[in-house]
């Protein structure tokens, strides 16, 4: 949802984004733990550059709400700008 919101802020509206989410655990002292989480996010935007794309992908990833509420986790974005 960040991300949607911050290219249409930036006046490119998504066509479509879906995004797969994928986490490690490992068990430490206190029991499982989400070590780490990657997403995957491919989006179709029309009349956006790739620079753009990738600035407002990585950006987005830093300021969202979620990113921020688990800060202690590693928090990685793969953005592939797809064709319509």
């Amino acid at each position: 949802m960040a991300f949607a919101a911050a290219l249409a802020r930036a006046g490119h509206a998504a066509e479509s984004i879906n995004t797969q989410a994928n986490l490690s655990l490992e068990k430490k002292e206190a029991g499982w733990t989400i070590t780490r989480i990657m997403l995957e996010t491919s989006a179709v935007v029309p009349g956006i550059d790739e620079a753009s794309f990738q600035e407002i992908a990585q950006a987005s990833k830093k300021n969202c709400p979620v990113s921020r509420a688990l800060a202690g986790v590693e928090i990685s974005v793969k953005a592939v700008l797809a064709d319509s």
